[in-house]
């Protein structure tokens, strides 16, 4: 197929770019990488261009030889880990190997963490930046990517395009307009409502989203607006209108009684033309990002528009196929996707569609595609990829999609393990996709080229793109406790590595060939083409002399390498790409299918960063912008006030540490790097936390009758640590244990792992339940030290009249018991006594009988970091599973020694321990001791049919089973949504059957480990048995059986008969059962079923956790404001409390006080000092006096 058409336009469009280019602009000195020519060389010669070595400081590196510059310990720390074919930039090495004194030294403090890792950051961009630049042609690019721009602009702002086609309507309707996120919460909502839910759920869904009060459809009226746009903005408008407050969220709950309990009642001239409307609209987007709804249907669409392109204008144009999906679940999801693969790709194959090329998801392949699951994820990811990938014959390439970063490593490990599978016919091609907004990409490609070089019978090819799940990373790496982001902050940045990324493409097209650009950004494709040419120090004249022999170079390098450029179904039609060879990623798939990817596509269309919103807006302002252009001058790392010089926050306006996410007041807890291939063998050869006999000598309780325990109490009433203080003895002593808890938060921090191994030995939690709550720990040390200094050292001034001065003081109340759980022995037992600590108070910890080590610890870290001997006791159980009155707890307790009990525990046995102070108080005639108390929770989870089953699917599993549902903040009702019902019920039974239960909680891939002893699992068998007897049918377990202390989460149906009355199904749940079993009961979907059911649940007592999976304003209103609880969550699981930003507690039969991780929390640990002075005792007003003159 010749390309001599092609070309010579191409080479004419640049020349006339040059020649008609402004004279004054292109005189200029462009990115200190050209200059002018000195005027004695040839006076009589016009100023022509050449390239020069940019300006160095004296103290500034040499010249890059390569990309790697101040970058290269990250390869050698690559090197040093073994198994590891990439270095992390969660958890650089230098922060996560043995060295603790650099580890300590930027464990807690703000300001170094995010100045250390803006530098790191930016010294690492720069490196890239010079590397591209000097591989790239400015005075080309400059000149291609303006005229790349003005076609683009006209090309988008035909009437022809302007008035026919949906980019204007997107553009318009993007994510910085409320009505574009109305919008688009719409689309995503209606697309997966299920069959079952008849019309009441899309119906609500429209009356919600556009009868919300803030929506102004009208304010996209106007005159130079498309057709198409004015349109919708007059119908949108009318459909508001005859919508009214029915639509409305916040006049759910109106005065009116009825209003608040029905829905509105069905009109059906309106609603179903609003709902034919929708959907239809619906279509045209899925019609316009997709290719097709089945493969056959895309490949004769493909064929059409190639056959179309090269009789038109005599364009390459060809087609890489996407077969859509979520992530698997379950192991059925995973057989399906992995034959819908299959077909595919015996179907591109056979198609006769120029270059068939297809992208397949490692994550729809297997349930158990993370790094702790490497051992048996690897080698079936790599059997299942080479099922679908061809043999040597077959002119078909299969990419390897790029996903979360995280899960960058392991893919990396499936495509080698699929190439050694495969080494008897092996494939022609394999392509990759590599993200250039991942820190690593640079090391990625080096890797696949080393890949390449041992594998020569394939060839590896590269689709470089820039990544779209960047919001997602920043979350997940401060949600991770991550150092560093993976990604980059700033899409600066995230450009030069692209071009990075290309000019090493380039420069390795013999060992990586035929790469392929991906993207929709014209100076990007000037950039690419000016790298492509060669020699970039070629003399270029301003008056376009040169220019046919540059774009001649450039486009014959491009087309002998076999480039490409690649754009996105529906996207990027404006431009043209100079007619070089473009590939078009083609998304196939049913609109049920098509959630994710079709609201990325509108987040990616309306994102203000975005080219093309920059197109549609017609800012060529922003259009050309040179992404190599020199940045800022990086401080050196040498000099002192280096990180303390560095802004706290990157462009975006996150914090530059993903740990500082609490406005610089303190770093949250750092992470474990899973990722780490080499962490299952680390882990294993690391021992747990042995606390040390000499710093910790627990008392043992052998019964309230020894002298000893006499002898012991006496000594906590007597002790120093027991005095109370104020005034400035509190603040000192205040500000002592203060930096005493933040000692041992870096002492803990810094034996994360060993920490986590005492609480799986003891507690039987699994590896990542541990680590979360060492995490937990460290977050409680790190924010009641520093409430403690803003609360308790300082005294508050009170208001009062003039001539008198009110201050109130803190002080301790005196010892303080703190009686822990089993279930969290390390997390919330150091929350319990670090808050009392740190209040200045003695404390005793009577931990569990079943966890006295994870106590002992506490203690021991403590007095390591500076605690007094007399501050932190531990008592502990001499025998086991004693009654009441026999039993450590109990003694303590009625010792009459404490001013104050915390209790994290059952809710009788918190009413026995008030008990029990208000009748020492009564007998006795002592001070009433106050009980802090955090019990159970009959928590409830609501899924209506609006909700993704996928994303519901997760949060209910993570919400009931995780810690084997021993959380008092688990998940035990799910009310369920009729419509949704048996489709969510399936995919839990898939999902459980995918889990790992395991006793042996040493092994990293289980996934629930056993309940803390055999006694418990009975008890919980004996309730499943019941349920079971009442008519709750069994419709979910994980694989195996129980045995002992092991118990396999269960879902249970408590109203399996369709049509049943969920209040029937609910009096089956009458108490708390504290294991892994979920009591589904369903609704039928109408709000006044929905609300009577919660009702019910509010009448159980309990208030702790509660939650709603929602796409509906109105369900999310009602069952927010309606289900009584501490914790609420929306979208998400209802487990795992943040410290700080999620306090955490209930009332009613859940509780008392406040919330554990809040601001008030610890002034339940003081006393309270009012103190009033006459200030004019000594003669008069003298304040006064002196205002007044």
């Amino acid at each position: 197929m010749s390309s001599t058409t092609p070309r010579r336009a191409f080479v004419t469009l640049v020349r006339d770019a040059l020649a008609s280019a402004n004279a004054s602009r292109l005189a200029r000195p462009l990115h200190a990488k050209v200059k002018v020519q000195p005027p004695h060389e040839d006076a009589s010669a016009p100023p022509s261009y050449r390239f020069a070595e940019p300006t160095r400081s004296a103290d500034a590196p040499a010249p890059l030889a390569s990309w790697r510059g101040a970058s290269a310990s990250w390869l050698e720390g690559g090197r040093a880990r073994g198994a590891s074919k990439l270095p992390s930039f969660r958890f650089p090495e230098a922060l996560s190997a043995t060295d603790t004194n650099e580890r300590g030294a930027y464990a807690s403090d703000v300001a170094s963490a995010s100045s250390r890792a803006a530098f790191l950051e930016a010294e690492a961009s720069e490196a890239l930046r010079a590397y591209a630049a000097s591989r790239r042609d400015p005075v080309l690019a400059d000149a291609l990517g303006s005229e790349f721009n003005q076609r683009a602009m006209r090309s988008f702002h035909s009437p022809m395009r302007k008035h026919l086609t949906l980019d204007p309507l997107i553009s318009e309707y993007s994510v910085d307009s409320p009505e574009g996120v109305a919008l688009m919460s719409l689309a995503e909502a209606l697309i997966r409502v299920p069959d079952g839910a008849g019309t009441y759920m899309p119906d609500r869904l429209i009356r919600d989203t556009i009868g919300a009060s803030h929506l102004d459809f009208m304010s996209h009226l106007r005159k130079d607006k498309s057709a198409l746009v004015n349109a919708s903005a007059m119908a949108l408008a009318a459909v508001r209108r005859v919508v009214g407050d029915e639509g409305r969220a916040d006049a759910f709950f109106s005065d009116d009684a009825d209003f608040a309990r029905l829905d509105p009642k069905p009109r059906f001239a309106v609603d179903a033309p609003l709902r034919f409307a929708v959907k239809r609209a619906i279509g045209l987007l899925s019609n316009k990002f997709t290719m097709g709804d089945t493969i056959g249907n895309a490949l004769r669409r493909a064929k059409r528009d190639e056959r179309a392109a090269w009789a038109k204008r005599q364009r390459v144009v060809s087609h890489s196929f996407d077969v859509l999906g979520e992530g698997a679940r379950t192991e059925n999801d995973a057989a399906r996707y992995l034959a819908s693969y299959v077909d595919a790709a015996s179907q591109i194959a056979t198609s006769g569609v120029t270059s068939p090329q297809m992208s397949v998801k490692l994550s729809s392949l297997s349930p158990r595609f993370d790094e702790l699951s490497r051992g048996e994820c690897v080698d079936d990811l790599a059997r299942k990829l080479a099922s679908v990938v061809p043999g040597a014959a077959s002119p078909l390439c299969v990419f390897v999609d790029a996903e979360e970063q995280r899960r960058l490593e392991l893919t990396l490990s499936v495509v080698e393990a699929t190439l050694r599978l495969k080494r008897h016919d092996p494939p022609a091609a394999l392509g990759v996709v590599v993200q250039a907004y991942g820190r690593r990409a640079m090391q990625t490609l080096e890797f696949l080229r080393e890949l390449a070089a041992k594998h020569p019978a394939t060839e590896i090819r590269v689709r470089l793109v820039k990544g779209a799940y960047w919001d997602a990373e920043m979350k997940e790496a401060q949600v991770a406790g991550a150092d560093q982001y993976p990604v980059w902050t700033e899409k600066r940045m995230t450009d030069i590595s692209y071009l990075s990324c290309a000019a090493f493409l380039l420069d390795n097209a013999n060992a990586l060939p035929k790469p392929a650009f991906a993207t929709h950004n014209a100076r990007t494709v000037a950039d690419v083409l000016a790298m492509a040419g060669g020699d970039a120090r070629r003399v270029m004249r301003r008056d376009g002399g040169d220019a046919e022999r540059a774009v001649g170079d450039a486009y014959g390098s491009f087309l002998e390498m076999g480039c490409e450029f690649q754009r996105l179904h529906g996207m990027g039609e404006s431009f043209d790409y100079a007619g070089l060879p473009t590939r078009v990623y083609s998304p196939v798939g049913a609109p049920d299918d098509l959630l994710a990817y079709l609201i990325r596509r509108l987040l990616e269309n309306g994102a203000n960063s975005s080219f093309l919103k920059s197109l549609a807006n017609g800012r060529t302002d922003l259009m050309n912008k040179d992404a190599l252009a020199p940045g800022p001058p990086i401080v050196t790392n040498t000099a002192e006030t280096t990180l303390t010089e560095s802004p706290r926050n990157v462009p975006s306006g996150l914090p530059a540490s993903p740990r500082d996410v609490y406005g610089g007041s303190r770093l949250s807890a750092r992470g474990v790097d899973y990722e780490n291939p080499t962490f299952p063998s680390l882990f294993a050869a690391t021992a747990a936390f042995a606390p040390s006999a000499e710093r910790v000598a627990a008392f043992p309780f052998s019964g309230a009758s020894d002298a000893r325990f006499a002898t012991f109490l006496n000594d906590v009433k007597s002790s120093k640590a027991s005095c109370v203080v104020s005034g400035d003895a509190m603040s000192a002593r205040v500000t002592r244990r203060a930096e005493t808890l933040e000692r041992a938060a870096d002492l803990i921090e810094g034996d994360t792992t060993a920490m986590a191994k005492l609480i799986m030995r003891e507690a039987g939690k699994t590896l990542v339940d541990a680590v979360d709550e060492v995490r937990e720990c460290v977050d409680f040390f790190r924010f009641y030290a520093r409430r403690a200094r803003e609360t308790l050292t300082t005294p508050t001034t009170l208001r009062t009249v003039t001539g008198e001065s009110c201050a109130l003081r803190a002080q301790p109340r005196g010892p303080w018991l703190c009686v822990g759980p089993f279930n969290f022995p390390f997390a919330i037992v150091g929350g319990l006594a670090s808050s009392a600590f740190v209040a200045g108070n003695p404390v005793v910890i009577k931990p569990h009988p079943a966890t006295p080590e994870c106590a002992a610890a506490l203690v021991d870290v403590l007095k390591r970091a500076g605690a007094e001997d007399d501050a932190v006791k531990v008592v502990t159980d001499a025998v086991h599973g004693g009654p009441m009155s026999e039993n450590a707890g109990s003694a303590l307790v009625n010792s009459g020694v404490f001013a104050g009990v915390s209790f994290v525990g059952s809710t009788k046995v918190a009413a026995d321990i008030n008990l029990s102070l208000a009748k020492i108080a009564a007998e006795r005639d002592a001070p009433l001791a106050r009980l802090v108390a955090e019990t159970g929770g009959l928590n409830a989870l609501v899924v209506d049919a609006s909700a993704l089953p996928e994303q519901a699917c997760d949060a209910i599993v993570r919400s009931f089973a995780q810690s084997a549902g021993q959380r008092c903040s688990s998940a035990r009702v799910l009310v369920v949504d009729a419509g949704v019902k048996r489709e969510l019920l399936d995919m839990l039974k898939g999902a459980l059957e995918a889990m790992r239960v395991s006793e042996d909680v040493a092994d990293v891939t289980t996934d629930v480990g056993p309940l803390i002893s055999a006694a418990a699992a009975d008890a919980a068998r004996a309730h499943c048995a019941a349920l079971e007897s009442l008519g709750g049918a069994l419709v979910a377990k994980t694989n195996g059986e129980d045995d002992g202390a092991l118990f396999h989460p269960r879902v249970y149906d408590l109203n399996p008969d369709p049509g049943s009355d969920p209040l029937d199904g609910l009096e089956m749940c009458k108490k708390e059962v504290f294991a892994p079993v979920l009591h589904v009961v369903t609704y039928d979907g109408s709000r006044e079923s929905l609300r009577e059911t919660l009702l019910a649940m509010n009448e159980k007592g309990f208030a702790l956790t509660g939650g709603v999976m929602t796409r509906c304003e109105s369900t999310k209103a009602l069952v927010t404001d309606t289900l009584d609880c501490g914790n609420f969550y929306v979208n998400r699981d209802v487990v795992g409390a943040v410290v700080e930003s999620q306090p955490f507690g209930g009332h009613g039969l859940s509780g008392n006080g406040a919330k554990a991780g809040s601001e008030h929390y610890l002034e339940q640990f003081v006393a309270r000092k009012v103190v009033c002075e006459d200030t004019t005792a000594a003669g008069g007003n003298l304040e006064l006096m002196r205002t007044t003159g």
